[in-house]
């Protein structure tokens, strides 16, 4: 889905695979809160969650998601996924996504996260946001990520174990720069070799 989302700009297609990356490990548990926060420590989910579907509906087509670790989102996103048509990629898909990761691997090592947006800009009809909520969507997937930080791609982590770094983007993407280049055992793992040719 996500190979198809960059050529139409189905954002809401899009969106799904950062739920399920992000929490694909996360397991049932009790709200839980430290220092008298109003969030889970764990999932992050407000104990008192005023959910408002056409907010989190508008963020999925709008964006691409924007809550994709907290699990009201999550099943919401993932619900919606369900019941959507399902388009093939076809080789125009795969290439792009090959252009994508392409321009983060030769990104100059100084590179920040703003800089890789702006640079598929160039090879993506999207705006700024829907770059970003891209990002972040391949961070939660273990791809554009610091190899010294934990991620989701082996296992959840607790919102009590993210670190945040000091920029507006989400864990674990806020902490990649190119430098750190792309983690290919992601790209292997989610977007498989043998269906790039």
């Amino acid at each position: 889905m996500l190979r198809v989302s960059l050529r139409t700009r189905r954002l809401d297609l899009r969106s799904g695979l950062g739920s399920y990356a992000a929490t694909r490990h996360l397991t049932r548990h009790k709200w839980v809160s430290q220092s008298n926060s109003s969030t889970c420590s764990i999932c992050g989910e407000p104990q008192d969650a005023d959910v408002d579907l056409n907010v989190l509906n508008f963020v999925r087509i709008k964006w691409g998601g924007v809550r994709h670790t907290q699990p009201c989102y999550v099943g919401f996103d993932l619900q919606q996924l369900a019941h959507a048509p399902r388009p093939h990629p076809g080789r125009a898909d795969y290439l792009r996504l090959n252009a994508v990761l392409d321009i983060a691997r030769s990104m100059p090592s100084a590179a920040r996260l703003a800089d890789l947006a702006k640079a598929l800009g160039a090879i993506l009809p999207s705006n700024d946001q829907e770059r970003r909520a891209l990002i972040a969507i391949l961070g939660y997937c273990g791809v554009l990520v610091d190899p010294a930080k934990p991620d989701f791609r082996e296992s959840f982590v607790p919102t009590y174990l993210r670190e945040y770094a000091a920029n507006d983007w989400p864990f674990p993407v806020n902490w990649w720069s190119a430098a750190r280049g792309v983690t290919e055992e992601a790209v292997d793992d989610w977007f498989p070799p043998t269906t790039w040719h």
